[in-house]
C-alpha cells in the first residue's frame, strides 16, 4: 500500500476511533455537568492546570523522537522508556512535597490532597509514553483507537460512579487515573514489546530532537493552561469553573480529532523528507480538511453558542455560551496551526519552531495575564486573539524554511475561514431573528441544516471553494476503499 493509501487508512480508522471517544467525551461533558457543581470543576481545573504540565515533562518529548527517527534501535527506544520513568517517578515525588506550596498559591481548601493523588498519573503516562510510540511507529492505528476508546469509557465509568455517590471533584480525580491506568495497561499489552535493560547506545540526536519537540510542547502547554491559573487565583473556583466548562467544550474537536491524527500524519509525512514538494502536497490536504471540516464545526458552535451550551451542559450554564463562541471563534486557527506542528517536527525543525514559538506564546501569557482581571470573558478573548497571532507568524516567517509550498497552504487556510466566517454569520442572523425561541436541540438542527445549504450554494458559485469541498470529498472516498 502506498504512502497515501496508508494515510487515508490511518486517518479512517483513527477518526472512526476518535468518532466512539467524541461520544464518550461528550456524553462525560454532559453527565457530569449535571452532577458536580462549578466548585468542583474550578478546583479540579486548578490542580489540572498544574499537574498537566508535569505529565508533560514526564514524556519530554521522547515518544515523538521515537516515531520520528528515521530508524531507532530496540536499545536506544529502551533507553528511551527508562530515561521517561525516571522523569516520571522524579516528578510524583516533586509534586507530592510540593503540593501545600501549589494550596498556599490558590488560597482554597483540598488543593494539595487532590495534587498528591493526581501525581500518581505522572508515573502511569510516563511508562506508557514508549508503549505507545511503538504503536504509533508500526502504523498500529487500529489498537490505538481500541486503547483511546477503552481509556474513555474507564474514566467516564468511574467518574460517573463516584459523582453519583456525592464524591464531587473526586470523580474527575478518578476519571483522570482510571483513564491513564487503562492507557498503560493495554499499551503494554498490545506492544508486544518488553524493554531492554538500560545501556550505551548513541542517544544524542534523539534526545537533542525530544529537547526542542518537548520545548515547543511547553510553551503550548503553558501558554494554553496560564488562563486556568490566572482565573483560578484572581476569581476563584465558581468563574473558573464557569470559564473550564466552556473551554473543555471547545477543547473536545481539538483533542478528539486534531491531536489524534498527529499519530497518522507524523510518520507519513517523515517517509516523505526527501521529498518536500510531495510533502507539501500532502500538507495541503491536510490543512483543507482541518480548515474545512474542523473550522466549520468551530464556526457553527460560535454561531450556535447558546443552543449548544444549553444541550451540552444544560440551562444553568448558560453564562458560559459568549465564552465558549469567543473560544470556538480562535479554534480554526488552533487546528490550522496542527498542520504547522506536523510539518516542523517531520522536517526535523523543531528548534526552528521552538525559537518562533518562545516569541508567540510569550505574547500570549502576557495577553492572558492582562486579560484576567476581567473575568472569564477578558481570558477567553485573549486566547482567541494569541492563537491567530500564533498563525500568522509562523506562516509569515518560519514555515517558509520547511520548503514546502507556503502559499498554497495559506491560501487553503484563508479560504477555509473565509468560507466559515460567512457562514457562521448566516447561521447566526437566521437563529437570532426566526428560530431563537424554539427548544435549543431544535435551533442546532436548523443552524446546521442553514451551514450545510450555505456551503452547498459557496461550493457552486465561488469555484476554488468548489475546487476544495470536491478535493475533500475525493479524499474521503479514497480513505473507504
Amino acid at each position: 500500500m502506498s504512502d497515501g493509501g496508508k494515510a487515508a487508512r490511518g486517518a479512517r480508522v483513527t477518526l472512526g476511533g476518535q468518532a466512539v471517544k467524541f461520544v464518550l467525551q461528550l456524553t462525560s461533558t454532559v453527565v457530569l455537568a449535571r452532577l458536580l457543581s462549578p466548585d468542583d470543576f474550578g478546583l479540579f481545573a486548578m490542580v489540572l492546570a498544574v499537574t498537566g504540565f508535569a505529565a508533560l515533562l514526564g514524556d519530554f518529548g521522547l515518544s515523538n523522537a521515537a516515531v520520528q527517527a528515521k530508524d531507532i534501535t530496540d536499545q536506544q527506544r529502551s533507553n528511551l522508556f527508562w530515561i521517561s520513568s525516571s522523569v516520571g517517578l522524579l516528578l510524583y515525588v516533586s509534586f507530592f512535597l510540593a503540593a501545600p506550596l501549589i494550596e498556599l498559591f490558590y488560597q482554597v481548601d483540598g488543593v494539595a490532597m487532590v495534587v498528591r493523588v493526581m501525581a500518581v498519573g505522572f508515573v502511569l503516562s510516563a511508562l506508557a509514553s514508549q508503549f505507545t510510540a511503538h504503536l504509533t511507529r508500526s502504523l498500529s492505528f487500529g489498537r490505538l483507537a481500541l486503547v483511546d476508546i477503552a481509556a474513555q469509557a474507564s474514566g467516564l465509568g468511574l467518574a460517573a460512579l463516584l459523582a453519583l455517590n456525592g464524591a464531587g471533584y473526586w470523580a474527575l480525580v478518578g476519571q483522570q487515573l482510571a483513564a491513564a491506568g487503562m492507557l498503560l495497561l493495554l499499551t503494554v499489552l498490545l506492544a508486544a514489546w518488553v524493554p531492554r535493560l538500560p545501556r550505551r547506545a548513541p542517544m544524542r540526536p534523539l534526545l537533542s530532537f525530544a529537547a526542542n519537540s518537548f520545548g515547543v510542547q511547553a510553551l503550548s502547554y503553558v501558554s494554553g493552561n496560564v488562563d486556568s491559573v490566572a482565573l483560578g487565583r484572581t476569581s476563584g473556583p465558581e468563574a473558573l469553573g464557569l470559564y473550564d466548562r466552556a473551554y473543555q467544550l471547545f477543547k473536545i474537536p481539538v483533542q478528539q480529532i486534531a491531536a489524534p491524527l498527529t499519530r497518522v500524519a507524523l510518520p507519513i509525512l517523515s517517509r516523505q523528507q526527501s521529498d518536500r514538494a510531495r510533502m507539501s502536497r500532502y500538507v495541503v490536504q491536510a490543512q483543507l480538511g482541518m480548515t474545512y471540516v474542523l473550522g466549520a464545526a468551530f464556526c457553527l458552535g460560535a454561531a450556535l453558542a447558546t443552543p449548544v451550551i444549553e444541550v451540552a451542559l444544560g440551562a444553568q450554564w448558560t453564562s458560559s455560551a459568549g465564552i465558549f463562541a469567543i473560544l470556538a471563534f480562535g479554534g480554526i486557527f488552533q487546528v490550522m496551526g496542527y498542520v504547522y506542528y506536523w510539518s516542523f517536527l517531520a522536517c526535523g525543525l523543531t528548534g526552528l519552531q521552538l525559537r518562533f514559538s518562545i516569541v508567540t506564546r510569550s505574547l500570549m501569557v502576557l495577553l492572558i495575564i492582562v486579560g484576567a482581571p476581567f473575568g472569564p470573558t477578558g481570558v477567553a478573548v485573549a486566547v482567541a486573539g494569541s492563537l491567530a497571532l500564533n498563525w500568522i507568524v509562523l506562516s509569515a516567517f518560519p514555515m517558509r524554511r520547511t520548503g514546502m509550498d507556503v502559499g498554497a497552504i495559506v491560501r487553503t487556510g484563508l479560504r477555509g475561514i473565509a468560507v466559515n466566517v460567512l457562514m457562521a454569520g448566516a447561521v447566526f442572523s437566521a437563529d437570532i431573528l426566526f428560530f431563537h425561541e424554539l427548544i435549543p436541540i431544535v435551533r442546532i438542527v436548523i443552524g446546521m441544516t442553514i451551514g450545510i445549504a450555505f456551503y452547498a450554494l459557496a461550493a457552486l458559485v465561488v469555484k476554488p471553494i468548489g475546487r476544495d469541498v470536491r478535493s475533500i470529498i475525493h479524499i474521503v472516498r479514497r480513505s473507504f476503499r
